[in-house]
């Protein structure tokens, strides 16, 4: 029995539901009649990184210790109350197993391709090729080093994301010839894949696809409406997918999977000068110019929708972009608010931007913030309403307690917004509004992703209720009859199989570890199979 994993960052059946219906997606439509089809759902945070590890070990963020593209460093300063941090970009999970160590460790034969925070690449019995988040290609991505050379001969094109030339298409919204760079890269992708799985060994392979989340992002009113300009991408996405249907054999599994869904956003919700109005953000006075600064654009950007205007600026502003002419000098978004608070007067500040693109804000909050102060927070946050059309803010509110137990669990106390369909979370200083609304739809994530699962032992034609992503590895080794290592915060996704799974399950017990307790069975039947 081999086992195929098939990723799709962003993937949503808001877009390939209608284009299996149009007889366009041949393939997905198989693994929709044939096999089972679920929402799979990502909630903590739905964001690249930690949606990926999370799928890739079964774990919440508290154990594998991935919460955003960052991570951040306690580093004391005298000069305030509380912590000012240090930060640097988090490229792969801070501990525990991911499906290819264990499957490793139990003598699989494994290929791990372009999955997403996974540099540097791992010893595993087999090959890796690192994903998103790779700093370079010039560094070595691949286990082992010397593979690397093989894999450019194999797809001489290879690129780990978009380069200058599609930022520059990006910038004058040039649909067509954006769609066809990614095409490119997917296309190099699919050509590595193949060669791997035609030439290497193999027990296990995880492999997964970035550019559909590029694509969304910028184009989503084209995505969702079909266009098909943007259709050509999923149809190469089918067309992927059917080869690798046709090396399964009878025995074989696959499990089409994506980190997150999508959803459009046409309005801003600025939850940073939010706290900030409310007298729990208090910014250090050498960031107030710059925010009285950005206030000022942020008047003329009202100021110009008014006047039906703000399409023409939006695309000059693009065009002065493009041509290196356009600068934002005065506060940086590409790293995390953490300097130039008043820490002696803040309670709670969005530090990541990350939730911009994410559909969501991380909400740090003091220890010294009283219980009452956070229950009023929540029930304020709940009562706004977008003042275009009047519809709520937030879809769901969770504390720290979603993010699991383990070691990495956060330090301080935790909000974790949802936004509502149409919304975003926006993190800059200046628009003392708070709302805004944008006038064009983009794209950002949402918490409905994609689960398909085919092969022999899955029920044909199912329609199963909602997983959630940490659900994917106990399934995945339950499918393939083997034990569990230790307990996962996920669970097997009894349902979807043809004969209810429970046995691997119960190997080991709720807290217990493979070491103690029921471990000891477990121990016997790791010893089994590594021994054949």
């Amino acid at each position: 029995m081999r086992t195929v994993i098939f990723g799709v960052d962003g993937l949503t059946f808001r877009i390939i539901g209608p284009l299996i219906e149009r007889g366009e997606l041949p393939n997905f439509k198989k693994l929709r009649d044939e096999g089972c089809e679920a929402i799979l759902e990502s909630k903590y945070p739905p964001l690249t990184p930690p949606a990926w590890t999370s799928l890739s070990t079964g774990l919440k963020p508290a154990r594998h210790g991935v919460y955003d593209y960052w991570i951040y460093a306690d580093e004391q300063n005298e000069r305030k109350r509380g912590v000012t941090r240090g930060v640097h970009v988090q490229t792969q999970r801070r501990a525990e197993k991911a499906i290819w160590n264990i499957l490793s460790e139990y003598g699989k034969q494994v290929l791990v391709i372009n999955v997403p925070a996974t540099y540097p690449p791992e010893v595993v019995n087999g090959y890796m090729v690192s994903g998103y988040l790779t700093p370079s290609t010039d560094l070595d991505f691949t286990y082992p080093s010397s593979f690397k050379e093989e894999l450019f001969k194999v797809a001489p094109q290879y690129q780990l994301v978009p380069g200058p030339e599609y930022e520059s298409l990006r910038l004058k919204l040039q649909v067509g010839p954006m769609v066809d760079v990614l095409m490119r890269i997917t296309e190099q992708r699919t050509q590595l894949i193949m060669h791997m799985l035609k030439e290497k060994p193999w027990d296990f392979c995880y492999l997964a696809y970035i550019c559909s989340d590029r694509l969304q992002h910028q184009l989503w009113e084209e995505a969702i409406a079909l266009d098909p300009r943007t259709n050509r991408y999923y149809k190469m996405l089918d067309d992927a997918l059917g080869e690798i249907l046709a090396l399964l054999g009878p025995d074989d599994n696959l499990f089409l999977v994506s980190d997150h869904g999508f959803r459009g956003h046409n309005s801003y919700f600025d939850i940073n000068e939010y706290l900030v109005s409310k007298g729990l953000l208090t910014l250090d006075p050498k960031v107030q110019a710059a925010r009285k600064k950005a206030g000022h654009a942020s008047s003329l950007k009202r100021l110009a929708n008014q006047l039906g205007l703000r399409p023409l600026a939006r695309k000059l502003k693009r065009s002065l972009k493009a041509a290196g002419v356009w600068e934002n000098a005065d506060i940086d978004a590409s790293r995390p608010l953490l300097e130039d608070i008043d820490w002696d007067n803040t309670l709670a500040h969005v530090p990541s931007f990350s939730g911009f693109q994410g559909g969501y804000a991380d909400v740090f909050l003091s220890p010294d913030m009283t219980d009452k102060q956070v229950a009023e927070l929540c029930a304020d946050l709940k009562r706004q309403k977008d003042p275009k059309n009047g519809k709520p803010l937030i879809d769901a509110i969770y504390t720290t307690e979603v993010f699991g137990e383990g070691q990495f669990a956060p330090r301080e106390p935790r909000l974790l917004l949802l936004a509502q369909e149409g919304v975003t979370f926006r993190m800059e200083l200046g628009n003392e509004r708070i709302w805004e609304d944008i006038g064009k739809t983009f794209g950002s994530h949402h918490k409905d992703g994609v689960l398909y699962a085919y092969g022999a032992g899955f029920k044909r034609g199912y329609k199963a209720a909602n997983a959630e992503i940490f659900d994917l590895v106990p399934t995945l080794l339950s499918s393939m009859h083997l034990p569990f290592p230790y307990t996962f915060d996920g669970r097997v996704l009894d349902e979807l199989f043809v004969e209810q799974k429970h046995a691997e399950q119960g190997l080991v017990g709720a807290g217990k570890s493979a070491e103690g307790g029921d471990g000891g069975l477990t121990r016997r039947k790791l010893k089994k199979i590594l021994d054949k």
